[in-house]
């Protein structure tokens, strides 16, 4: 819309300023530039703030991403350190074992008799199998007669064995070589004859 000229002299009264390009005073136009200027001002302090929020976040998820590395730093030198030494309770407790065996050997077979060196070597067998035994390690050994089970028997031969013809499933017949499990797995297993199914 077009602006209708006014002689702005003749309005103007004794003592009343002189209306700028809007219609507003100059007191009034200074008036709205200083709310202008504190809105401007109140926006910078927003502002600074907000990079003040913004700055303080970037040094938190700085130093939380260095503790997480070092975190992992440390749980992956544990890790290694315990696989390293995973196994020293065993051979401490195998220790004695191997004393007792430096002590057999240590003696002289024209003083002793067989007998005597045959018990020594057998307590240190029942020594040995007590310390597997403390360490969760169990024997498989199947008795003749036993069913054959694959996850803990393997099957090195068939042989006849009439006295189980009338049982459908292959029956341990022979135990070759024990076997041996930790925590019910099984780390090697028992060497077995079986039945042929007729």
């Amino acid at each position: 819309m077009a602006r209708i000229p006014i002689d702005d002299d003749e309005n103007v009264g004794e003592g009343a300023e002189p209306l700028t390009d809007e219609g507003m005073s100059a007191q009034e136009r200074a008036s709205e530039d200083e709310g202008a200027a504190a809105e401007q001002e109140a926006g910078g302090d927003e502002v600074r703030r907000l990079k003040q929020e913004r700055d303080a976040l970037f040094d938190r998820l700085a130093r939380t991403t260095a503790e997480f590395k070092n975190a992992q730093k440390r749980m992956q030198a544990d890790f290694e350190s315990r696989a390293a030494y995973a196994n020293s309770q065993l051979i401490k407790s195998l220790l004695p074992v191997i004393d007792n065996f430096e002590r057999a050997l240590s003696v002289d077979p024209s003083k002793a008799d067989a007998a005597t060196i045959l018990r020594g070597m057998q307590i240190v067998h029942d020594q040995w199998l007590a310390v597997l035994r403390q360490q969760q390690v169990e024997e498989i050994a199947p008795k003749p007669g036993d069913a054959f089970d694959p996850s803990r028997h393997e099957a090195l031969m068939q042989q006849p064995a009439p006295q189980y013809a009338e049982r459908r499933e292959p029956v341990v017949t022979q135990l070759l070589q024990k076997g041996y499990a930790l925590h019910g797995r099984t780390l090697r297993p028992a060497q077995v004859a079986v039945s042929k199914i007729q």
